[in-house]
């Protein structure tokens, strides 16, 4: 048990400082708004894309593709369920409407990419790679669409605008496209040329540092000071870390129990992850509850520095 502890610890040590890092950074006044706004736009547009897409091309074949459709069916499902029984909460008598879409789709969805893949990276290798892109295929592609529509409805919202605009330009965004056209090439038996590989390895390596400094610039600046717990904060949180790796644990069991240890390890990293980063932002957006909305991804955030540990330290107990 304690060499688990340790090995945990040596494998997340390495991210906590470089998000300490930006944390500084920011909290000293060296990153100023503007390079801040940079980052996430630098990381989503420019080196994720061809992370994405080197990953898919060297991760499968032709005939391996389909454990894409096999292995998404847990992640769609469990976020399905913790989106369903987080809205029945979410709509009980005297409950908030403007925090009905952001305990939905907060609890349903997690930071898959900005923190899921330099930790799984971290935990598990660049093996794990492919899996955290399915997670993260499935995530993304419920938040854009359902998740989206669904926040729109707390502030009596802009839906038409949004169809035509924000839904088909995240479907259409360059990490998906990434992801896509590493599909597309195994299927058309497509070896992209070596210097094009090494270019792509190169800018996508830049991913998970620079990721891991805009996390810690964006705690620098995040609302805790406003925290005021309450049962809506809690069934937040507890869809995050509880019921999200419990949904997908379950289901793995009863629909996959002949489910890769690895996949079914980095599903439960995954679900168990803080609450989107585009949760807040898109509560402002809608008229939602916008603080309400920045509390839950600032605190699951700084939570996750404990719970992450302790979830490698479970799938010790349990020998996974």
């Amino acid at each position: 048990m304690g060499t688990v502890i340790l090995q945990t610890a040596e494998s997340v040590a390495g991210l906590y400082i470089v998000g300490l890092l930006g944390f500084f950074l920011s909290s000293t006044g060296f990153v100023g708004p503007e390079a801040k706004r940079l980052f996430p736009k630098l990381v989503t547009q420019v080196t994720l894309p061809p992370l994405l897409f080197t990953s898919v091309v060297n991760a499968f074949t032709r005939s391996e593709l389909g454990d894409l459709i096999y292995g998404s069916v847990i992640p769609v499902l469990s976020i399905l369920a913790v989106f369903a029984a987080s809205t029945l909460y979410a709509r009980r008598p005297g409950a908030s409407p403007k925090r009905r879409g952001v305990i939905g789709v907060g609890a349903a969805t997690s930071n898959t990419i900005f923190i899921g893949l330099p930790v799984n990276i971290a935990l598990f290798g660049e093996v794990a790679i492919p899996y955290v892109l399915l997670y993260f295929f499935a995530n993304t592609t419920f938040f854009w669409t359902l998740g989206n529509y669904t926040l729109s409805l707390d502030g009596g919202g802009k839906t038409a605008d949004l169809r035509h605009n924000l839904i088909f330009k995240a479907l259409l965004s360059p990490p998906l496209l990434g992801f896509l056209s590493g599909i597309a090439l195994i299927l058309m038996g497509v070896q992209p040329p070596k210097f094009l590989m090494d270019s792509a390895r190169l800018v996508g390596g830049m991913t998970s540092p620079l990721a891991l400094l805009y996390i810690g610039m964006a705690l620098s600046g995040s609302s805790l000071s406003a925290l005021k717990p309450d049962m809506d904060l809690a069934m937040l949180l507890a869809g995050r870390f509880v019921l999200s790796p419990l949904a997908v644990f379950v289901l793995a069991q009863l629909i996959f129990p002949t489910l890769p240890p690895l996949m079914l390890k980095v599903f439960l990293v995954q679900s168990s992850l803080p609450c989107a980063a585009t949760l807040a932002l898109m509560a402002a957006y809608h008229g939602s509850d916008a603080s309400f909305a920045g509390i839950g991804v600032s605190l699951s955030t700084v939570l996750s520095l404990l719970t992450i540990p302790g979830l490698m330290l479970l799938f010790g107990w349990l020998g996974m």
